[in-house]
């Protein structure tokens, strides 16, 4: 976080994009995961949707599309991770 406000800006932050990463950082290969299933793992998105600073910025889900295999559709599992990282205070 530090660097990405030092190299960009928060303040200049309008939106992030959710999708974990097949891939590891630096691999410039844009291969998205579900959430938790790839190289960010559940610890980083818990410190992206409770970080205070990021509170108003919106965060879209850009992740692998269709259902798993019980049938559950993967936009919904995905959105419902993300929620139950969310620490309410």
């Amino acid at each position: 976080m530090k660097q990405l406000d030092q190299v960009v800006g928060l303040d200049r932050l309008l939106a992030i994009h959710l999708n974990d990463s097949l891939r590891e950082l630096g691999s410039r290969v844009d291969r998205h995961a579900h959430i938790g299933y790839g190289r960010i793992a559940l610890r980083g998105f818990t410190n992206v949707v409770n970080d205070p600073r990021l509170r108003e910025v919106p965060m879209i889900l850009e992740t692998p599309k269709g259902e798993d295999e019980t049938g559950h559709d993967w936009d919904l599992l995905n959105a419902q991770t993300i929620r139950s990282l969310i620490k309410h205070t």
